[in-house]
Formats: C-alpha cells, sequence, structure tokens
C-alpha cells in the first residue's frame, strides 16, 4: 500500500471530526449511546483522569473547572451528535523553561462510542478516543475504552491508551514507535503519533453510593511525567516542572451532585497530590421552562354560518374602500401585542396576504400561527385563504398558504397536521396590491444597555474583560434601507490597549507600520489597539440596502464604519430557494484599516476581501459551510464551518480556516480555528425573545484566515424563515 504524504495526512485527519458530524449518527441497528454522568479531570465523561466508553445527553454542553498543585484544566464539552463528544481544554501547568514558570496550552479531543453496551448480556460499550489530538501534545494521548455496568450503582470501564496513558506499564508497541512532538509550534492534527509507542492498560470503577455521592478508583498508565519531572517520558522536556514524583498509579475521588446541573469532585492522585474539581452540564432538551410561559394566543374563531351573516360571506364589504384601512388597523394592532408588526398586506373578498416582521419568538412558527389565529378574527368570513409572509428588513422571505377552514378544523389536533396543510413557497418580491400600514415608515428604534466584551486564551492574562454603556439606534427610511449605528463608553476592564508582542501602544504606533517583520499584514493580530479606550467609541455607522431581485435571489449593500477596525463598503449577493437545502452566495468587500483612536479615522492599509460561499442543511438540524475566496490579510484559501441547531434554538459549531499562508508566517496555532456557541435567552427564562447569549471561542488572534466581520449579512437573516429551520420548529405552532 502506498504511504501518504504527511500533507495527506493532516489533510486527511482534518476531515476526520467533519467526517464524522455529518456523516456518523446513532444507527438504527444500535440500541441507544451509555449515558454517563460524571466528568473526568480532562473533561469528558469517566473517572478522575481516565476516560470511559459513556456519552452526554445528545446536545448537552458542559464545562469543568479542575485545580491542582501540578496543574489547572478548564474545559468546554459538547455531544455534538448522539455518539460524538468533543471537547476544548485550555490548561495551565508549571514550567521550570518559562520565565513567568508556567505554560498556559490548548487542547482539542473527540470521542466516538461505536458500540454501545447489552444491558441484558455481556456486551460492553466501547468508544474510541483521540486527546489533545491537534496541539503541542502535552496531554496527546488516544485510546479505546470499554464500559459496563455491573449494577445499578456499579459502572467498570477498562481500556488501552497510547501517548499520555502509557507513560508506565507499558504492554508493548503493536503499532510502531511514537514520533516526538513536531518541531513547530502545533496547532496542527499530530497525525504521525496516533496509536503509535507503548500501549497500557488502564481501568476506573465508579460506585454510586448514594444517589448523589459518587466514590471512583483508577489505575492509569499515566504517570504525570512533566509535571513531576520525569524528562524521559515528558513529550516536551523544556516544559518540566519540579514537583515531586507521585508514590503510584492509584487514584481515588468523589464527586457530589449539587442540584440537576452541577457536581462538585475531590480527588487523591498517585496517594500524593490533592485536586478538587467543579462541572457543570446543561442539557439543551431540558430548559428550565420547556414549554416556555408566554401568554396563551388569542383562540380561532370560527366563521358563523352564511345564514347568519349573509353580506360577510358574499364579499360584497370588498367593494367598501374604508373596508381594508379598518380591518388593516385592527389586525395590526392585535399582532403589535403578540410581538409582531404587520408590515404591509393585500386584501381581497377571497384572499388576505399579510407581510409580518416577527420581533419576540426565537421559532417563526410560533409567530405564523398566532398570526395565522388572529387573521380570523379580524377578516370577513369570505376570505378563506391566509397567506403570512415573512419579511427580514424589508426583505420578504416564505409566505406560508393556508385555508382558513384548516386553521378551523385542525386547531386542536397536532401540529403535524396543519403542516401538511400548509403550503410553504418563496415570498413574491414585487409589491403587487399590498399597502404598508400607515405611520410605520421611516421607524425609528433606539437602546440604551450595558456590555462586556471578553477574551481569553492570551498566555500572559487567560482572562480580559471590558464593562461598559452601548447605545444603539437604527433608522429605516423605507423598507430594506437602514441606517444603524452604535457607541459604547468604558466604564471599567482588564483589558488595556497594547500592541502586539508585549509592545506598548505608544511603542506600536511609533512604528507606524500595519505589518508584521515577515511582511504579513497585521489585520487582527493588533487588535487590542482597538480597547481599553476611556474616551467614546463607534464600533459601527453603516447604511445597507437589502432587496430581493427575484424569488430565491437576495442581495446586500453596506456601506460605513462596517467594524471596529475596518470601514468600507461591503456587497453580498444570495441564492436560497425555501424549500432547498442548498443556498450559494458570494460577497465582496473594499475595506480600509481604521484609526486607533480617531473614530472616524483611517489608516494606510486596505484590502479587497471576498468569498464565494455554500451552505447545505441536512436533516438532522446540521449546516456545512464552505467559504472560499481571499481574506483580509490578502491570503487566500478556505473557511469549512459545521454548525448543528436544535429545535429549541440552541446553536453549537466549529470552524477551521487554511489559506496559503504557511504555517511559519501564520504564527503559533498554524492554521485559524474556533467554536461558536449560542443560546436563547428564552432557553432559561421561558419568556418569549429573540435575543441570544454566547459567541465565537477561538485560541489565538492571528493574521491568516480572517474575516470581515460585518453585520447582517444574508444567510443569517433570511434563514430561520425558510423550510429547513421552520418545520424544525413547527411544533410551536399552535402555542
Amino acid at each position: 500500500m502506498r504511504a501518504h504524504s504527511p500533507l495527506t495526512r493532516r489533510l486527511l485527519a482534518s476531515t476526520l471530526p467533519v467526517a464524522l458530524l455529518l456523516g456518523l449518527g446513532t444507527n438504527p441497528g444500535q440500541a441507544d449511546p451509555l449515558i454517563g454522568t460524571k466528568l473526568n479531570g480532562h473533561g469528558l465523561p469517566g473517572g478522575i483522569d481516565t476516560p470511559s466508553a459513556e456519552m452526554l445527553p445528545d446536545g448537552t454542553l458542559g464545562a469543568t473547572l479542575n485545580y491542582s498543585d501540578m496543574s489547572r484544566r478548564n474545559t468546554l464539552v459538547f455531544q455534538a451528535m448522539p455518539r460524538l463528544t468533543v471537547a476544548l481544554r485550555y490548561g495551565r501547568f508549571d514550567s521550570i523553561a518559562e520565565d513567568r514558570g508556567y505554560v498556559w496550552d490548548r487542547s482539542f479531543d473527540l470521542r466516538y462510542q461505536f458500540l454501545d453496551e447489552d444491558p441484558q448480556g455481556w456486551r460492553p460499550a466501547i468508544a474510541i478516543g483521540l486527546q489533545d489530538f491537534m496541539g503541542t501534545g502535552f496531554y496527546s494521548a488516544e485510546y479505546i475504552v470499554a464500559t459496563k455496568t455491573i449494577s445499578p450503582r456499579l459502572r467498570v470501564s477498562a481500556g488501552l491508551g497510547w501517548g499520555r496513558l502509557a507513560q508506565s506499564g507499558g504492554i508493548g508497541s503493536p503499532f510502531g514507535d511514537r514520533p516526538g512532538p513536531d518541531a513547530e509550534e502545533g496547532g496542527k492534527p499530530n497525525v504521525d503519533q496516533w496509536f503509535k509507542g507503548e500501549m497500557a492498560p488502564f481501568v476506573n470503577a465508579t460506585w454510586q453510593a448514594t444517589d448523589k455521592l459518587a466514590l471512583i478508583a483508577e489505575y492509569s498508565g499515566d504517570n504525570y511525567a512533566c509535571e513531576t519531572g520525569i524528562a524521559e517520558d515528558c513529550p516536551r522536556s523544556v516544559w518540566l516542572s519540579d514537583k515531586d514524583e507521585l508514590k503510584n498509579n492509584i487514584n481515588l475521588g468523589v464527586s457530589y451532585q449539587l442540584g440537576e446541573n452541577y457536581q462538585l469532585g475531590g480527588y487523591l492522585l498517585g496517594g500524593k497530590q490533592v485536586g478538587l474539581q467543579f462541572s457543570v452540564a446543561m442539557n439543551s432538551a431540558q430548559a428550565p421552562f420547556p414549554s416556555g410561559i408566554e401568554k396563551a394566543p388569542a383562540p380561532v374563531r370560527p366563521r358563523p354560518s352564511p345564514a347568519a351573516d349573509p353580506e360577510g360571506w358574499s364579499g360584497a364589504w370588498s367593494a367598501d374602500p374604508t373596508a381594508q384601512p379598518a380591518i388593516q388597523k385592527a389586525l395590526g394592532d392585535a399582532l403589535d401585542k403578540e410581538g409582531q408588526t404587520l408590515e404591509s398586506m393585500s386584501l381581497t373578498a377571497t384572499r388576505a396576504e399579510v407581510r409580518i416582521r416577527n420581533r419576540r419568538y426565537m421559532q417563526p412558527a410560533e409567530a405564523i400561527g398566532r398570526t395565522a389565529r388572529l387573521m380570523t378574527r379580524a377578516l370577513p368570513p369570505s376570505v378563506e385563504t391566509l397567506v403570512i409572509t415573512s419579511s427580514e428588513d424589508g426583505l420578504p422571505t416564505s409566505s406560508v398558504t393556508l385555508r382558513r377552514s384548516d386553521v378551523e378544523r385542525l386547531e386542536n389536533t397536532e401540529a403535524s397536521q396543519i403542516a401538511n396543510a400548509a403550503v410553504l413557497t418563496d415570498a413574491d418580491p414585487r409589491p403587487g396590491n399590498l399597502t404598508y400600514s400607515e405611520g410605520l415608515f421611516p421607524r425609528f428604534r433606539w437602546a440604551i444597555k450595558p456590555y462586556l466584551s471578553t477574551s481569553i486564551f492570551d498566555p500572559d492574562e487567560p482572562f480580559r474583560y471590558e464593562i461598559g454603556a452601548q447605545a444603539s439606534a437604527e433608522y429605516e427610511l423605507v423598507p430594506g434601507f437602514v441606517l444603524a449605528g452604535t457607541v459604547r463608553q468604558r466604564v471599567l476592564g482588564t483589558t488595556d490597549q497594547e500592541g502586539p508582542g508585549g509592545l506598548s501602544a505608544e511603542e506600536y504606533e511609533a512604528l507606524d507600520t500595519d505589518y508584521a517583520e515577515n511582511g504579513v499584514p497585521r489585520v487582527r493580530s493588533d487588535g487590542r489597539m482597538y480597547s481599553g479606550n476611556s474616551s467614546p467609541t463607534i464600533p459601527r455607522l453603516t447604511l445597507a440596502w437589502y432587496a430581493k431581485p427575484t424569488e430565491t435571489i437576495y442581495s446586500r449593500v453596506t456601506t460605513g464604519l462596517l467594524e471596529r477596525a475596518y470601514g468600507g463598503v461591503s456587497t453580498e449577493v444570495l441564492w436560497y430557494p425555501t424549500n432547498s437545502p442548498l443556498a450559494i452566495g458570494a460577497e465582496l468587500n473594499r475595506v480600509k484599516k481604521r484609526d486607533f483612536r480617531d473614530v472616524f479615522g483611517f489608516r494606510d492599509y486596505e484590502v479587497t476581501t471576498g468569498h464565494v460561499s455554500a451552505y447545505y442543511r441536512f436533516d438532522n438540524g446540521i449546516t456545512a459551510q464552505l467559504d472560499v475566496g481571499q481574506y483580509l490579510a490578502g491570503d487566500r484559501g478556505a473557511t469549512v464551518t459545521i454548525e448543528r441547531e436544535f429545535a429549541n434554538g440552541w446553536r453549537v459549531g466549529a470552524w477551521a480556516s487554511k489559506t496559503d499562508l504557511s504555517a511559519e508566517d501564520f504564527g503559533e496555532g498554524s492554521f485559524d480555528k474556533g467554536v461558536s456557541i449560542s443560546i436563547p435567552l428564552a432557553w432559561g427564562t421561558g419568556e418569549p425573545s429573540m435575543r441570544r447569549v454566547g459567541g465565537n471561542i477561538r485560541s489565538l488572534s492571528r493574521d491568516g484566515g480572517s474575516k470581515l466581520r460585518v453585520e447582517g449579512r444574508l444567510y443569517d437573516k433570511v434563514r430561520d424563515s425558510q423550510s429547513g429551520h421552520l418545520y424544525q420548529g413547527w411544533g410551536r405552532f399552535w402555542r
């Protein structure tokens, strides 16, 4: 068999997480995954520091804070698929080679459970895992592990580990020697090390002593070489600590459940080191208010019989020029109380179309259902066809057509029945005989609220923050033509204005250049120069025009101060049929770098950047996105983004960008990558809201693979009212 080149092996390894996310789910022939409740020191289900074959409930987002005298480990874990667990870790450990005496290191984990436990037989659950598979290799390990439930209170796991899990007790090297860590800074899949070198057994057992208290014991091949100064076993001996060696390979621990989502634990490593751990796990399917606590909608009003209202059934009312304005005013007022804006309306004797803007409900289906109810109460009985068109900043996206008789007949049935009766089509971009609601345009909205800006993963200061006040305003002259801006005033924080490489702001400005020593433009690595200003800043001030030239094509032109670091012009076009899982777009931007202090000033650096993008939404709620084009630093390449969205609105994703910028020029991390989390506020409060909390988490801010951060991109704007998302939340139509 011909061996793959190192580049090919790295590319294949980079696609492994994507292939698992897209291609692997619950096999119909398998039972449900074995679920675990205890997170180990690496943030995944397991013992104390050894793994198990257990999974978390699908969609669970968790975090662990682990502390001992040897290290600190902070891990974010997500059950991306029923059998696939992913984790992002940020750990600190002592280093005698560092002036500051310690090192902060990032690492990523994957675990896949490919065989489930047979509760009635002997077969255990079996999983395979990669630990720190794409980093500097401090925690690097691979393993195959089996877990069996011995009794309702006792569960045992045993397996074979490589790398970190086989520093002692090795029983052979069946797959060859393990090469040392790459001399580069890391950030790439360490494929050549996987399942290489000595392998060693490990075992752990968890006994549920009470409903809340669990006792844990394990034997591990991890002798904590780097933390205890065993140079021959530490993959990067320059990171050695000076702690004493452990007495043995046996670890003992306890875990106590605090409520439904929290755990507090303690452990003893090797008979010598004591540690503590706090864990939190939130299951997206278990909201504090699963059904919401919003006010019930008005019920459907059945029409009177033709004999009781012959004039209403005849349609003669439609000849009265005052009829539609009165009906539109009454319906608009009723919709406003439901958090909807009646943008426009057309009305004939048998058909009514309304274009609404949803201001309140995370699931568009709930907004459409409440609108349909109110239409039965406001319209004369001769109107049989109801068309509800969703509008986003003046963009008509999709239209749901219903027969009024179906709405009346199916009100108290399952939502699937009204879904089968509804017809979803692309909205007609032509205004036709639609009449805008009186006094709606121009529209002016504003708000003043606090803001919190954070920065993590910096080796010198892992967590930085800035708190202040933010004033936002939006002026919509006509539908689709929007002037918007934001002003911020810092109040306090630890984020100070500073240049890259430890330079002060004054020293960096004195260099009078936007390029690094290697010639790469500093498009993001000097981002802290835009922070820490005591005077007001204007992160954004834009004029945007949204249009829909055809039923399936959307367009956007945005000009002004597009983001805190860049201003210019951004243009975009998107092809996205309502009932298609595929969307294709293109974006072209011409931008110039903004001044660090003068909110209306600019620096010399300017660039043309843009991408061709393809989006595909799978039936399991996963969306894959591919962007190919030129980035802010002038480098060219591609970005792959995978995001999973749940029916309750949770979104968790990851992305990676690789460009023609070499790993050496890119610097530490080798290529751009990160994860994103977005949780609807309504999930935690039960109150209907369009607001979300979350953001992007990236290991480093480098210049390669950096994209422009412009608000109002078309796919994000119209995706919620397209068929995939709309039908995913259709269960809330009758809410």
